[in-house]
């Protein structure tokens, strides 16, 4: 594809994931809009929502179908005049499918040396270009290598008389696995031994250096004889020779592609085990581990595959009772309490994202398959502590930095105390007093631990506590049977909602947080010791945070006090905490719009953690968020030369200590940077920086988070300083749609409509240029702090210049 073609195809994704969930009164003027006088691209986008309101196809989970609503395809007259027709020693006798590249027919020998059946592979008309017969050539040179019995065996290969590229392979006469499973009703175990006639097949291919890249159902095909033939290597790579790990060939399956194939990561035989770990999963559970389906529009297949896969038993409870019979369980519950243990931790194990966390080959998985098949204990790539915290770090970045203290919070609030509790009871000689606060403590802990184990109950009512359960669900029910209970000790109780007000500041519900903060704020113990004080200054920390984030500045800088007034009373002698308490401030500050003491207190608290030798990742982070928030305040005072230097400092300290490439903190960076140079007439490197700090936060939590709302507000904004409006208004559009509905900051509603009036205004429209405008502004006419009352000014003074002015 030239790179006119794969822009125009990119323009066209954005503007059909914009619409797609419109009504149609609404798409239309919509599409006018985001076409603007571009016919092409609302031809494209049309063809594309007509395919996807198809029931047939071609949107069913193949990616090269994308491709097809951009062109006409000749395939079906083609086909047509195919029956009767010889290739070589082969005449075709009808249409078995139509593969990612090619067309699939069935054959007989014609030459009369034999009778045979056979299955002829010829290459699309429509896909006919040097990359596609490059690739279906592979496929052939690959299949001859592999002679394996569960993989269909390569019988001829030759040229048609119209030069296209063919093979032969023999005609497999099966069904799915999957299918053949359930028709048979295959109990687990017998499941789990037909898969390994799948491992098998693969590690051999994998043996000759061949991934396959597009493992799923319909390519393991069982015959009646229950033998598996794995088929289709059309989009298979081969180690050797060439770059097997090259990202540019993105041909893929979406319903069954990795993070790393989605991601155009390099491609390893890990992909190959993750791809297995689905079908894995749909053969034990009846589900795939996203929810997909083959009718699953492509946008949401892409939103689900971002997110965490259903464990395997949780799956399984969901399951129905045909779906339960067909496995020899009666329910779900019963197929659950079968699937918990060692073929959970096995399929779990193959679907982990970071690939060097799954499994290393696929004889280690078909080897643990086989443990569990002879009731010996799996050896399913057991991470220790330290490599766990990494993974965790690395998916959780935000969640480790705005709730790295619930960590603590338990440990004080329940080993530390019962800690103290056995101290008491073992040493006769401890006071009294201190044995009296040790058991009050430990009282508290068990009341708080009782409390969280209703509410996991709650969520997994089977008990399967090795399931990953909703956040949120796990966080309503603890809401619920916290406020309950009413004879739970109240500095429990507010132990218990300042830990439940971290985790939904985490998850960006800050109205909740807030109020559970100020609940469990209100009148605290008084700490007993310098662990409690920590944990208690970083609560009144986090809590100045999320007041900052609803517009409360002034109760910010209150918080942040306490935070800073414990510590100095507690922990004197720290200097990182001290330095976070500076930190803490600055935060508070620059949401007040005090710049100048924002600095200061950010420089202090900079100079401050470079006395301590950092080596714990949460400890970097809180030395990360002190630059980012000192690369802000030289944005706001148009220090922007000081803002990127602030940036490129903080980017070689994160990589010093090892931080993850996908660390969200490094899309907050690239923002920060895109900004500045912005302002200094980089609009080209403000776009990249904008989009790589979007991609980053979107691969983290997902394509309709409201944390990528900014990014795409700043990649809008850097289109307008290239003049590229009808591109901005695409851009603005997507924030839209991300915040329909949902709570957000104040003042993003009014970046994103004064934006619409700038591209408005470079289009010509002066109608809509004023409304947009009028309409930032009255979202703004009650605000009262200084960040938002400045904005205010600078869109004001955008909506009296002329568009030419500007």
């Amino acid at each position: 594809m030239t790179d006119t073609a794969a822009e125009r195809q990119r323009r066209a994704l954005v503007v059909f994931d914009a619409v797609i969930d419109l009504d149609d009164d609404a798409r239309e003027p919509q599409l006018q809009v985001l076409c603007g006088d571009d016919a092409q691209l609302l031809d494209d986008v049309r063809a594309m929502l007509a395919a996807d309101a198809s029931e047939a196809q071609p949107f069913l989970g193949n990616a090269a179908a994308w491709g097809e609503a951009l062109r006409e395809s000749g395939e079906a007259s083609h086909d047509e005049g195919m029956p009767g027709r010889r290739l070589g020693a082969w005449r075709v006798v009808s249409v078995i499918g139509h593969g990612g590249m090619g067309t699939v027919y069935a054959v007989q020998r014609s030459d009369g040396a034999y009778a045979q059946q056979a299955a002829l592979k010829l290459i699309r008309a429509a896909a006919d270009s040097p990359a596609a017969r490059e690739r279906f050539l592979r496929e052939r040179q690959l299949l001859a290598q592999l002679q394996h019995p569960n993989i269909a065996t390569l019988l001829d290969g030759g040229f048609s008389d119209d030069g296209d590229p063919y093979f032969v392979m023999e005609f497999v006469e099966g069904v799915p696995i999957d299918q053949w499973c359930d028709a048979h009703t295959l109990d687990l175990r017998q499941r789990v031994r037909l898969f390994g006639q799948v491992l098998d097949a693969v590690a051999h291919a994998h043996r000759h250096l061949v991934i396959h890249r597009d493992l799923k159902p319909s390519n393991l095909l069982v015959d009646a004889d229950g033998r598996v033939k794995l088929l289709d290597f059309g989009i298979a790579k081969q180690l050797e020779g060439s770059d097997a790990t090259a990202t540019s060939d993105r041909a893929l399956t979406f319903e069954y592609a990795s993070p790393e194939q989605l991601h155009a990561a390099p491609v390893t035989t890990a992909t190959d085990v993750w791809q297995l770990g689905i079908v894995l999963h749909r053969l034990l559970s009846g589900s795939h581990p996203f929810g997909l389906t083959r009718d699953t529009p492509l946008a949401a297949q892409l939103q689900r595959l971002e997110r965490e896969p259903e464990p395997l038993t949780r799956a399984a409870s969901h399951a129905n009772a045909e779906q339960a019979t067909q496995r020899g369980e009666t329910d779900g519950a019963a197929l659950a309490r079968a699937l918990r243990g060692g073929l959970a931790v096995i399929v779990e194990t193959c679907l982990r994202r970071e690939p060097e966390a799954r499994y290393a080959s696929v004889d280690a998985l078909a080897s643990d398959l086989q443990r569990w098949l002879d009731h010996r204990p799996v050896q399913a790539a057991h991470l220790g502590k330290g490599a766990r915290a990494a993974l965790w770090l690395r998916r959780n970045r935000l969640l480790a930095a705005a709730v790295g203290a619930v960590a603590l919070a338990l440990v004080a609030g329940t080993g530390v105390a019962l800690w103290q509790a056995n101290e008491a009871r073992t040493h006769a000689r401890v006071a009294e007093q201190q044995r009296g606060e040790a058991q009050l403590q430990a009282r508290r802990a068990r009341q708080a631990l009782l409390l969280m184990q209703d509410a996991l109950f709650g969520v997994a009512p089977q008990g399967q506590l090795e399931a990953q359960f909703s956040l949120n669900d796990l966080l309503v029910r603890a809401r619920e049977t916290l406020e309950q209970d009413p004879a739970l000790d109240t500095h429990a109780r507010k132990a218990m909602q300042r830990t439940l007000a971290n985790l939904h500041a985490a998850g960006q519900d800050w109205a909740t947080a807030e109020t559970l903060y100020r609940q469990g704020l209100q009148d605290p113990a008084p700490p007993y010791d310098r662990d409690d004080a920590t944990e208690l200054a970083a609560h009144f920390g986090n809590y100045a945070q999320v007041l900052g984030v609803t517009g409360k500045p002034k109760d910010a800088i209150v918080a942040a006090r306490h935070a800073a007034d414990l510590r100095m009373q507690y922990l004197p002698d720290n200097v990182f905490e001290q330095a976070v308490s500076l930190r803490n401030l600055g935060d508070a500050y620059l949401g007040n719009g005090e710049n100048d003491n924002a600095r200061r207190n950010y420089e202090q608290a900079i100079a401050a953690f470079k006395r301590v030798d950092i080596t714990d990742p949460i400890q970097a982070i809180d030395v990360l968020v002190a630059s980012i928030g000192l690369a802000r305040v030289l944005n706001a005072q148009e220090q922007y030369t000081a803002a990127l230097q602030t940036v490129e400092d903080a980017t070689a300290f994160a990589d010093k200590q090892g931080l993850a490439s996908s660390w969200d903190g490094r899309a907050v960076l690239l923002s920060l940077k895109a900004t500045a140079q912005k302002h200094l007439g980089d609009a080209e490197g403000a776009l990249a920086s904008f989009r790589q700090a979007t991609d980053i936060a979107g691969r983290i939590y997902g394509a309709d988070n409201p944390a990528l709302v900014n990014g795409h507000i700043g990649i809008g904004g850097a289109l307008n300083d290239l003049g590229r409006a009808h591109e901005a208004l695409e851009a603005y559009a997507h924030a839209e749609r991300i915040i329909a509905g949902k709570a957000v900051q104040p003042g993003t509603e009014a970046k994103i409509l004064a934006g619409q009036g700038m591209a408005w205004g470079t289009l010509g429209d002066a109608g809509k240029r004023a409304d947009h405008y009028r309409r930032a502004l009255a979202t703004l006419d009650k605000v009262d702090t200084p960040p938002l009352m400045e904005l205010k000014r600078r869109i004001s003074a955008e909506a009296s210049a002329t568009p030419e002015a500007r």
